[in-house]
């Protein structure tokens, strides 16, 4: 990664590599329970990940021990700790977008290469403000779900790329456009992952009860889901987006590391960490450990949930943390509606299916569900929002003009055009 110097962006230059689900699916049974303990406790707080004596008093043990078994995690890559960043503190909203592709539509590349994809998803990212991205199909609809992160007074700039889109033909409509919080993300509880890690272990089916998930909706615990926009944001510089950028990778990048890159003193980069947290510019520890194949024996779901009432709302994302499986969400800001996307194993489908009659018809607390599977291939995950971050201007360089500028860059430097099939 180099620090740009202009605003003239290329689609490759700035699409960012995040390890696969699968590589930790791959290394979770190598994980033993003083592993989880230690897991668990790193994941409590922003800063904890990068505070091995911290950890080691809490959970009583040498500070020797706890340092060898973090190690190990970077070294051999078993489990990774990320920032949750606080779009809302830098200035941004989140859009969920759903857009359908018109049946049939034959997508042709002059001189294409092997293994390369190239489809409306390629183009609806060819700006780095989306967060995430996925192929769905649900009923007849065919399409992509995008997530994206923009100044809210842009709103009209989003709307104006999506209508170049439909102008290009690259989509046919779009279905769903609104304001969404921030990503939550579940963190699994640690003797949930312990009982599918030991399943593992003997070579059993992994399995939850998804019954009994549903009679914890009577506990009341909530989640908090913030939908106001902050009155007083902290000042923001394109060091800081940069540092965010690799706490999002990686929450225990070397300081040293980043400061080579950013061309300034290490000293410097941990002072910024330190006011990055003390503006709550991370909100949480993100924790990429996966106990269920993501590739050949999952299945991948987004859904769009309507709830009777916030309360419960709150209570199913609170719920979430409850679940083995990976679960991040959305909530639509002024709505009880919640877009969930989760991975679970193939063959737990129908026991999922039956859960949310369970809800809609037992407890009465969800109205309406849409549901659409998702492709683990086409999902992404971007953390490079600072580079729509202009150093100069020290402000988000994000308009219509650039957004469309980007799209027809995209175009011309791949020769890429849509076709009608004949």
């Amino acid at each position: 990664m180099v620090k740009p110097k202009s605003r003239t962006y290329s689609y490759a230059s700035w699409q960012q590599i995040v390890p696969s689900k699968f590589q930790y699916f791959e290394r979770f049974k190598e994980l033993d329970q003083l592993d989880l303990n230690i897991i668990f406790a790193m994941a409590e707080s922003p800063n904890s990940p990068r505070n091995v004596r911290k950890i080691s008093q809490e959970l009583g043990l040498p500070q020797q021990t706890v340092n060898y078994r973090v190690q190990r995690f970077d070294k051999e890559g078993l489990v990774r700790f990320r920032a949750v960043i606080n779009e809302t503190l830098l200035g941004l909203t989140n859009y969920m977008v759903m857009v359908t592709v018109r049946p049939g539509l034959v997508y042709v590349k002059s001189k294409p290469k092997k293994h390369e994809k190239l489809d409306a998803e390629t183009f609806l990212t060819c700006y780095p403000v989306w967060r995430l991205a996925e192929e769905i199909h649900g009923g007849s609809v065919h399409g992509f779900c995008v997530v994206y992160s923009i100044p809210s007074e842009k709103e009209n700039s989003l709307k104006s790329f999506l209508e170049e889109l439909k102008n290009i033909e690259c989509i046919s409509g779009v279905d769903e456009f609104c304001k969404v919080t921030p990503t939550h993300y579940n963190i699994p509880r640690q003797d949930l992952l312990q009982l599918i890690r030991k399943a593992i272990t003997r070579g059993e089916p992994i399995s939850f009860n998804w019954e009994n998930w549903v009679g914890l909706f009577d506990k009341g615990r909530e989640a908090v889901l913030i939908e106001d926009t902050p009155r007083n944001r902290p000042p923001l510089e394109y060091e800081d987006l940069l540092l965010l950028f690799h706490l999002e990778g990686n929450l225990r990048e070397k300081f040293v590391d980043v400061a080579k890159e950013a061309g300034e003193p290490s000293g410097k980069i941990a002072k910024r960490y330190g006011e990055i947290l003390k503006h709550h510019l991370i909100d949480r520890c993100r924790v990429e450990i996966y106990p269920v194949d993501p590739v050949a024996a999952s299945i991948h779901l987004t859904m769009k949930i309507d709830f009777s009432n916030g309360t419960a709302l709150r209570r199913f994302v609170a719920n979430l943390d409850e679940i083995p499986y990976s679960a991040i969400c959305q909530k639509e800001i002024g709505k009880d509606v919640l877009f969930l996307h989760v991975i679970i194993p193939s063959y737990e489908y129908v026991d999922f299916h039956n859960t949310f009659e369970a809800l809609n018809r037992r407890l009465g607390i969800i109205r309406n569900v849409d549901l659409y599977v998702s492709t683990y291939y086409s999902k992404f995950d971007n953390i490079a929002l600072y580079e729509a971050f202009s150093e100069e201007e020290n402000t988000w360089a994000f308009s219509e003009d650039t957004i469309i500028q980007a799209l027809h860059r995209l175009i011309d430097d791949t020769r890429f055009r849509f076709e009608k099939p004949s």
